[in-house]
């Protein structure tokens, strides 16, 4: 779940697409854990809002066994309407990406997390591989949804993020986020 959750967080700074000069706001709607996460990780939380794009995220990551490049970390982002009002939403796939573990580190962590997090958070280098069994904290990972204003559209986003070990799915978690126009604002 550590990388998964980085997944979760970054793959918010992707709820994009194109829309220039309209304001809006986002809500995480619901953070769902995958039946058999538990074998895998154990985690806590807090997500603070700071403005109606930014968020602050601290936690606290117990990893429970050893990782490899047996495991796989695949992420899936989808849109659905706001008014669809199907029950489920119909989603529409707008990225996904699947990594062995290893090159999950040295390639995406490496590139869009690394840095971020050496100064807040006791996450392993992205050349430490296997992954130990450990625990991990994170404190105040700022989510800057203000510098994709200018790409952001309105909708119902699902994020899946999945541990994997070929094609079985070990665990996850599903977050539900919104992006709703701000009334008047422009």
């Amino acid at each position: 779940m550590l990388l998964l959750q980085l997944l979760v967080i970054g793959c918010a700074e992707m709820v994009l697409v194109f829309a220039d000069e309209i304001k809006y706001d986002m809500q995480v709607i619901n953070v769902e854990t995958i039946e058999g996460s538990e074998k895998y990780f154990e985690y806590n939380y807090t997500l603070d809002k700071v403005s109606e794009l930014n968020f602050k995220v601290s936690g606290n990551i117990r990893q429970l066994i050893q990782m490899d490049n047996k495991y796989a970390l695949s992420l899936k982002l989808s849109r659905a309407e706001l008014n669809d009002n199907a029950d489920p939403p119909v989603y529409e796939e707008v990225a996904a990406l699947s990594k062995p573990l290893c090159e999950f580190l040295t390639t995406i962590y490496r590139m869009y997390f690394y840095e971020k997090l050496k100064e807040i958070s006791n996450f392993p280098h992205y050349e430490t591989c296997p992954l130990p069994v450990a625990d991990y904290w994170f404190k105040d990972y700022a989510f800057e949804g203000e510098n994709y204003r200018a790409f952001m559209r309105d909708g119902r986003f699902k994020l899946e993020s999945y541990l994997c070990e070929e094609d079985a799915v070990l665990g996850g978690i599903i977050t539900i986020i919104t992006v709703t126009p701000v009334e008047n604002a422009k």
